[in-house]
């Protein structure tokens, strides 16, 4: 049981956050199992019976044996509610954040822990798609096992980034969300909670909202990130530094990604509308398409699959988070469209980095110390893991972020 005193809001700060607890209505899992066990699983075909396992060329997505017996595990064993009472015993809480920019409102979901310290260190961990805040739960539990309310040397701020999860706005159908936006309304949250310097941590689109943090926020006053989101002039103008055997193969992983796995960004960058409305129309469709990202990485249980993708389904939010394609994909694929909000225009402020041999948004070290000649301050290499560090790798994920903020607090003021 966590102790509840993490849950403690630090007195006097300007925001107001109301307590958080997740219950979805029954009848909403009803019909979840009802149109799970009524969905139809496609016939056999070359494509959704050849998978990775038998050759890399055949990297087709989701197989139809993974499927079904996803499938039918969703509908006999799968436990929503015993999830729920899992992710309820953390603090959540939401909050109403305005944006100064347009005057745009955010009700914002977070998880949180709080600490006692009257100089404990603000972090915020975004998340990417797939994923949701519950990706982070093995690193909360961690620090709530090694740490006390009165020991945390850390807040910890766990969002559902904006218009993911539970994390909603007042123009949803009138306004297309970006990185930018997304950023300042993260940026608000801390302030709101009185947070007005911290650290920031992002994989995945959490990456580019990290980034966004530190390039445009004075508040965030360093970033630490387990990948990067580049365009491919950012990538060519290193590729002449020297890379390392075992680094070469994990670029050569993520060349592989970038040219053969990313039709799924294609497709949510360019025709959203469709896409959510397909997959939004029965729990399998999103199962199968969800289910791929996960299952070609091959290391994670069909439980934990189940749990990301009824996240999205009962959240109802497939559709409003595709934001996210929509501000990268042509930046990262073609260089064209929406420009990334670049973590080479970080010049000052302390960067960390962590790196993970199965990454598919990997870089090299020579890269990373190419880009920030002056302000590198934390580097390592992990053996394992891959483009969901925290999860594949919570203990090592926790040790880097807190030595990359114990350096951090030897520079930085908080």
């Amino acid at each position: 049981m966590v102790d509840a005193g993490f849950g403690v809001v630090p007195l006097g700060i300007p925001g107001t956050p109301a307590p958080f607890s997740l219950h979805v209505p029954e009848c909403d899992l009803k019909q979840l199992s009802s149109l799970a066990q009524t969905g139809v699983v496609g016939v056999p075909s070359f494509y959704n019976t050849h998978s990775v396992a038998d050759s890399p060329d055949h990297a087709f997505g989701t197989t139809r044996d993974w499927f079904a017996a996803a499938a039918d595990e969703w509908v006999n064993k799968f436990d929503w509610r015993a999830h729920e009472k899992y992710w309820n015993s953390f603090p959540q809480f939401t909050i109403n954040v305005t944006a100064p920019s347009d005057g745009q409102v955010f009700n914002l979901h977070f998880a949180a822990l709080f600490s006692r310290k009257p100089d404990a260190t603000p972090i915020i961990i975004s998340h990417g798609w797939p994923s949701a805040w519950i990706e982070f739960l093995p690193l909360l539990e961690l620090l709530t096992s090694k740490y006390t309310p009165e020991t945390l040397p850390y807040h910890i701020i766990t969002p559902s980034i904006p218009d993911f999860g539970l994390s909603t706005r007042s123009n949803l159908t009138e306004t297309e969300l970006d990185l930018p936006k997304a950023a300042e309304a993260l940026n608000e949250l801390m302030k709101a909670l009185g947070f007005n310097a911290y650290v920031a941590q992002g994989g995945d689109v959490g990456s580019g909202l990290a980034a966004t943090l530190a390039a445009a926020h004075e508040e965030c006053k360093a970033v630490h990130f387990n990948n990067f989101l580049l365009t491919p002039s950012e990538r060519a103008g290193v590729a002449h530094l020297p890379v390392t055997q075992v680094e070469n193969a994990t670029l050569a992983l993520g060349d592989a990604y970038l040219y053969g796995g990313t039709g799924y960004m294609l497709e949510q960058g360019t025709k959203p509308g469709a896409i959510s409305l397909v997959l939004m129309s029965n729990p399998l469709a999103m199962l199968g398409w969800i289910g791929s990202i996960y299952t070609e990485a091959s290391t994670y249980s069909v439980d934990t699959i189940l749990q990301q993708v009824s996240w999205y389904w009962l959240t109802r939010s497939y559709g409003r988070a595709l934001w996210s394609y929509r501000s990268v994909w042509e930046a990262m694929l073609r260089d064209k469209g929406q420009k990334l909000p670049s973590p080479l225009a970080i010049t000052t402020k302390p960067v960390g980095y962590s790196w993970y041999p199965s990454e598919v948004l990997t870089v090299a070290k020579s890269w990373v110390q190419h880009w920030f000649p002056d302000n590198l301050c934390f580097y390592r290499a992990h053996e394992s893991g891959g483009h969901f560090a925290a999860f594949d790798d919570p203990v090592g994920f926790l040790q880097d972020v807190e030595e990359f903020v114990a350096i951090v607090r030897t520079k930085v003021d908080f």
